[in-house]
This record gives C-alpha cells, structure tokens and sequence, in this order.
C-alpha cells in the first residue's frame, strides 16, 4: 500500500468523525503491513467508529429490496461489496448516497494480496498435504461456491448468461482439475481483476474480506439476527494478539475500541480476535503465529447416528461438542442472547461428525476424546471406568494420533518456482505446530498408560508372568494339545494367540494356578454371544485343522473371553495383548 493510499483513507475516516486519539499513528510496513504505534504513552487508547461508515446489512437489504425473511443476508451483503468494488461502470445508489464512490478510500486501502489458502496455486497447497486444512479445502470451496450459486439463481437481477462459464464450473467442481479451476476462477480473486461483480471470482473475493476482517454485528445492535455480519473500517486495520486485553462496546450507534491499560510508547496498539489457533487463523486471516499458545490440532470422529443417540440420552458425562461450541472467525462468534442449548441436541447436529480440539497447553483437552474412544471400547457390561475398556480407548486413541501424524510428516513435493515465499512460510509454520502437537498428545497418552500399568500391575495378567508362574503350560499342556502335528514347528504370531490357547488349556484341564484363580471365576462367569464368530473359525482352522480334539465352540468362547477381557498395547512391537482383572 502506498502512504497516499493510506492518508486518504485516514482523511476519509476524519471527514466522517472517526476518533482517535492524538498520539496514535498508522504507518505502513513490507513485513507488517498497516500498523498503528502510539507515539507516547497511552493509558486505555480507544477509538470510535461512527455508524455512517459501518458497512453492515442495512446496505444491501435497502439496495436489492430485501426485508427480513429473506434468508442469507450475510450472503447479500457480500454481494454488496463485491458489488462496489467491481462495478466500475455504474454507481450503487443507497438514499441517495453513491455508496462506491463514499467507500472508495476505503476499497482502495483493502489488502492487494490475500492469503487465504482458498487462493493458493497448486504447488503452494502441496505444502499442505494430509493436514486437517488441506484436507478441508475442497468442501470449504464447494460451500462457498454454493452459497454464491443459490444468492444469484434466487433473484431475476442477474444475468446469469454472463456468468454461465461459473454456473458450468460450479455444476462440474467434483471432476474438474485443480489447475484449470486456478487458472479460471482463483487467478482472477487473487489478483483482483473480475469483470462482472456478482462473478464467482468477485464473490469469492468479498467472501475472504468478511473472512477475515468482519465482527459480529451484536456488538453495536444486540438486537441483529443471529450470526450478523458488519465491516467497521479503521478498526479493522488493528493487527491481532492474543495477549491484549481489549473492550468492544455499542455507544449511541457508534462502534467503540477501549485497549485496557497502559501502551508504552513506541509500541504498536492491537486489537484481540480471541484465542484462535494458527489453522483457524492461516484459513481465516492468511496468517500464523509462531509459538501460537492456543494452536490446536482438530480431530473429527465419524459415528453412526443411533450410536451418538445413545450418547445423548444415556451418557451425560460424555461431551459431544459441535462446531459452534469453539471459537471460530468474528462474524461466525453468537449472539450472546441466542446461544444454543445442548439439552436441544439430536443425532443430526452430528451428522458430519464429532470434532475435537486437543492443545499442549491444556492438559485435559484429551480427555473428551479418551472418554468418548473408551466408551467405544467398552462392552456393555463395562462403564467408562473399568480399567480394561480404559486401556483400550487409550490404544485406539493412540493410534488414531499416530496415522494422523504420520499422514502429516510424510514427504512434501518441492516446486520452488511456482511459491510464494510467505505462503510457504505460514504452511510451514501451521504444519510443524500440528506435528509437536500430535507427537506431544502421544507421549501424554503414553506417560499415562505407564502410570496406569505401574499403578495397577496387579489387576493385569501378561504372557512374561504366565511363563514365569506357570510353567506347566509351556512345558506339558501346550505341547499335549499338538501332539498330533508329526513334529511340524508350530508358531504362534502373538501373545494374543497364545492367552487364547492358555484359557482354553486352563478351562479345559480346570488346572488355573492359585495365583490366577481370580481369572477362572472370571472365566466361569464370563458370558458369550450366540453365535460363532468367522474369527474364531479361523483360529481354530489355524491350529487345529488337522484335529477333532478341540470343539470350535471351545475356541470361540476362549477368544471371546479374551476379546472382552484385554487389551492390546499399541507400544509394543508386535502388540502384546495383557488380560485384565475386574
């Protein structure tokens, strides 16, 4: 941005009765773009933003006749902006005010380069393989695009022969090549140049300008619809930090910004858009943070939905979080008088899925997640507290961190020509933050197997202490039960396999050791299902095809014994399978 670009705008926000300050100054900077240093110290620095210049629904409900039943507002009032911007040839007249030509310093002033990943070439988005907002992009895209294609097919204002390259695009989005979408639509946002203004290019290009710069309109009219959208130019060019305590608040229809306490001089004055990590931030603002104290990582759990209905109705202490329950970008923040209740809940709120934030500096952040796989672990006799079923949600959700990890650390392409510096950057920063996290959330979930193995060692039956205690099995029961291989090697895969034949042997011989006797009455009392399972149809041609001494009735309840009875380590090499007391 060039310093006439920027005086003009500041000289504009005067002309209509912006306060700020004396002794605030907004500067402009190639690494930082505008910033605003106090010049002195300042004690509680505020500015006020007068309603003439608030570019909020009232816009577009007046300039395309809208009332409150129409639905999408927010989506018109993009369409207003784009509208403004690109409409170079006719003037938008609201009461009689040319509204292009009254923010025209203000459109000027917007950043020439945006850094959505929604925009980025194919080689920049390469960068973001396998990770949570690589993975998003494509339905975030395809949403947007519906949103557009609905707002312009809904009303006769439109001629939609003059954007029928976009509607033919948007009818064939799923088969077209990513490179031919760049090159037809993105290009086009990213620099700026859409000649029809309600384009999908042009809409696009207001969709990432609210993204990234809008506030939630309840903070200036408590009584908006929900989830209502405004611009509030000067404020807007306030950079983000977590650390600064600041207050919106509503005076007389004007929009007002207090910073609490004290800014030294020389130090530069921020605005606060919450406790946003770096993919919130990089897909919302085209920016990250380093060291980004709220950086998260998002896991999404698919359930079926009569299984999330049990949830719902049976397990209170579950927490099942939707989406709206997180902080996302300012416009999308609720009304704080139209907060949803849980108790309205159903399986449908979940219909995408479950998603989950865990963060390093929150050290219970996992234990939503480990609540919700242990109770997927657990039969039905179980609760969310038997250690077995705890053991085994630690496994599962174990190594559903690890695959996601190992998704992320798999090797990037490198196509230097085609990157842009600072998008590489920000990809960089956002997947390295991912992998610390993952890899810190999977030592945590070891450091606590390890407290609960040490802690409950007693409860817990592996193979090393049934060889040590009792070396009758190896020595005399296990070799009896094959003595009719004529001497071929037999080889058990795993300790699986191998407690599956020593219950089996035990039951059969009714020989438990009296060290173990606790599992023969668990054993005894142990109820199995109906039927046989294809896995234990298996085992039991494994090892004793060759036989007509061991019923398939007798395995099977081995190994259903042992399935509702252990849990399998995913630390170990070969996963050892340990047995655990009730």
């Amino acid at each position: 941005m060039s310093p006439e670009i920027l005086e003009a705008l500041l000289q504009w926000a005067v002309s209509f009765g912006v306060v700020v300050p004396e002794g605030l100054k907004f500067t402009y900077s190639d690494l930082k773009g505008i910033l605003c240093i106090c010049e002195k110290d300042m004690d509680g620095p505020n500015i006020k933003i007068p309603p003439e210049i608030i570019i909020s629904r009232s816009l577009p409900m007046e300039y395309f006749k809208l009332d409150e039943s129409t639905g999408n507002i927010n989506g018109w009032l993009k369409l207003f902006l784009a509208k403004i911007k690109f409409d170079k040839y006719n003037d938008t007249i609201v009461d009689n005010v040319c509204v292009n030509k009254k923010f025209k310093p203000y459109l000027d002033a917007l950043p020439l380069q945006l850094n959505s990943p929604l925009i980025w070439n194919s080689s920049e988005l390469e960068y973001l393989a396998s990770t949570n907002l690589g993975n998003s992009i494509h339905e975030k895209f395809a949403n947007i695009f519906k949103e557009w294609f609905e707002l312009v097919s809904s009303s006769d204002i439109f001629d939609l022969e003059k954007v029928a390259d976009d509607i033919q695009i948007y009818r064939t989005l799923d088969g077209m090549a990513y490179e031919a979408l760049y090159e037809q639509i993105l290009k086009k946002t990213e620099l700026q140049t859409s000649t029809i203004w309600y384009s999908f290019s042009a809409f696009l290009w207001s969709q990432l300008i609210f993204t990234s710069r809008a506030f939630p309109e309840y903070v200036v009219n408590g009584k908006c619809p929900e989830n209502s959208i405004v611009l509030l130019p000067i404020i807007d060019l306030l950079n983000h930090d977590y650390r600064s305590k600041v207050k919106w608040y509503p005076e007389n229809g004007w929009f007002c910004y207090e910073k609490m306490g004290t800014v030294p001089q020389g130090q530069e004055l921020f605005n606060n858009y919450g406790g946003k990590g770096n993919e919130e931030l990089l897909s919302g603002y085209g920016f990250v943070l380093e060291d980004n104290i709220f950086d998260s990582v998002a896991l999404k759990i698919k359930l079926p939905l009569d299984v999330i209905s049990t949830i719902l109705e049976k397990e209170p202490l579950l927490k099942l979080p939707i989406l709206s329950d997180y902080t996302t970008f300012a416009f999308e923040d609720k009304n704080p008088n139209q907060q949803d209740s849980e108790t309205a809940r159903d399986a449908t709120n979940y219909a995408d899925g479950v998603t989950y934030f865990i963060n390093t500096q929150n050290e219970q952040s996992l234990e939503p997640l480990l609540n919700l796989f242990t109770y997927l672990s657990k039969t039905e006799e179980e609760t969310l507290h038997d250690l077995r079923a705890r053991f085994e949600g630690i496994q599962m959700l174990r190594n559903a961190l690890e695959s996601k990890l190992k998704n992320i650390v798999g090797a990037i392409p490198i196509d230097p020509s085609n990157i842009n510096s600072y998008r590489y950057y920000c990809a960089d920063i956002y997947r390295k933050s991912q992998k610390q996290i993952l890899k810190e959330s999977v030592a945590r979930l070891k450091r606590l197997e390890k407290t609960m193995l040490s802690e409950n060692k007693n409860r817990l039956l592996t193979m090393n202490k049934i060889l040590k205690n009792d070396p009758a099995f190896t020595e005399t029961e296990l070799p009896s039960l094959f003595s009719n291989e004529d001497d071929e090697e037999l080889v058990f895969e795993s300790t699986y396999d191998l407690l599956i034949l020593w219950v089996l042997l035990k039951a059969r011989r009714q020989s438990f050791p009296t060290k173990y006797l606790w599992m023969e009455q668990q054993y005894a009392s142990f109820k199995n299902i109906a039927y046989i399972s294809d896995d234990s149809k298996a085992f039991h041609a494994q090892y004793f095809g060759k036989q007509d001494n061991v019923d398939l009735e007798q395995v099977d309840q081995a190994i259903q014994f042992v399935v509702a009875n252990s849990f399998t380590r995913a630390s170990s090499t070969s996963g050892e399978t340990i047995l655990v007391r009730k």
